[in-house]
């Protein structure tokens, strides 16, 4: 009874602790963000809110190190001082000193670590790499009841079970939903608009009131039907309508507009259908935190299982499409907070970046899929 008890112990004792696939990185790194700090505070914010709603019991360990759970909220603190130092030292001091001064603290106070991705994992190109994608939200224009211009409905998950499972086509083309009152919205963009809303699990509604004036409100995932999900290029690719190298965002709209009769056929490659709830606040991401544009990131939350790890990026992000149409992209460097997950996201070194709204943030969403380099940053 004694060695099971003792076993029983040592045990729990290590269920307690979190282990992240992570490295200690010995030489000190530049950290330079190209927001210059813009938002940071925000994102930061939202973060010590939620940890305030909650315990953060516990250790987790970082490469060979282990530190108590609330070491993610010092380490938070800690950023949001040393940004705000900087950010005001930029007002009566050059730039430049302002922000060496920011680095050289940084890289005395946070112990820094990389993340160790497995060589299975996509992209895989050395110890040092990490892939990028990102995700925006989409705006959309719509109304609470429905009239001529505003159409296709906007649904929050039923809550009985036989009505929860329908696939896109049968609630989209069948009706199988119209007029159950799980109707949020309903817009007067295309069923493609939807789609995309969709694969990004949150937007923006624009909302027309009867009485002329407008509204916005915000739309967060709330949980799907079990159905599988596909993406329809795919499926645009295998019947031939459009091929791998002209299968972007806008080829495959342009497609769907130019083919209404093939609308039925396409979208019943991608059964799996996403309801939404509504909110006055950002896409809601993990652990009830609203997204922040620019400083939200989706990290593999069955590896790291705790929000509000501090990342430090650096890889390549769109800037401008040129007079050829190609999209020209940059390198870019900046701090991000592990603050959602997807489907999608699985890896020790795999983020998904939120770049907010707008035409630019979904320029980058679309065309972002780059290697690059990830850092943790946990307070000494």
């Amino acid at each position: 009874m004694k060695s099971l008890a003792i076993a029983l112990c040592f045990c729990s004792s290590a269920i307690a602790v979190e282990v992240t696939p992570t490295v200690l990185v010995p030489q000190s790194l530049s950290f330079t963000d190209d927001l210059n700090f813009s938002n940071l505070d925000l994102a930061i914010k939202r973060q010590l809110e939620s940890y305030n709603r909650r315990s953060l019991s516990g250790e987790i360990r970082f490469g060979t190190n282990v530190y108590p759970r609330k070491v993610l909220k010092d380490s938070l603190v800690l950023l949001n001082e040393l940004s705000t130092v900087a950010t005001k030292c930029q007002e009566t001091q050059p730039s430049e000193a302002c922000l060496e001064q920011f680095n050289q603290s940084v890289n005395e106070k946070f112990a820094i670590y990389r993340p160790v991705p497995k060589k299975t994992e996509p992209g895989y190109k050395g110890e040092n790499t990490t892939k990028f994608t990102s995700y925006y939200s989409p705006d959309l224009n719509g109304s609470r009841v429905p009239t001529e211009r505003f159409k296709n409905a906007v649904y929050r998950k039923p809550t009985e079970t036989h009505l929860q499972n329908f696939t896109r086509v049968e609630i989209d083309y069948k009706g199988a939903l119209s007029g159950t009152g799980y109707e949020i919205f309903w817009v007067e963009d295309s069923y493609f608009d939807l789609y995309l809303l969709h694969v990004q699990g949150g937007g923006r509604i624009h909302i027309h009131n009867e009485d002329g004036t407008q509204d916005i409100k915000y739309l967060s995932y709330d949980g799907k039907n079990n159905q599988s999900f596909k993406m329809i290029y795919h499926y645009l690719i295998q019947k031939g309508y459009l091929t791998a190298a002209t299968a972007s965002v806008p080829n495959q709209r342009k497609f769907m507009d130019e083919n209404p009769d093939k609308e039925e056929e396409v979208y019943g490659s991608c059964p799996s259908y996403v309801y939404f709830k509504e909110s006055n606040e950002e896409p809601i991401g993990r652990d009830n935190i609203p997204l922040t544009e620019g400083r939200s990131v989706a990290l593999d939350s069955k590896i790291y299982r705790t929000t509000g790890i501090i990342n430090f990026v650096k890889t390549k992000k769109a800037s401008h499409v040129n007079e050829a149409g190609t999209v020209v992209k940059t390198p870019f460097s900046r701090f991000f907070i592990g603050q959602d997950t997807g489907g999608a996201i699985k890896g020790n070194a795999r983020c998904d970046l939120y770049f907010g709204y707008g035409p630019m943030a979904e320029l980058t969403a679309y065309n972002m899929n780059d290697m690059g380099e990830q850092y943790f940053l946990i307070k000494k």
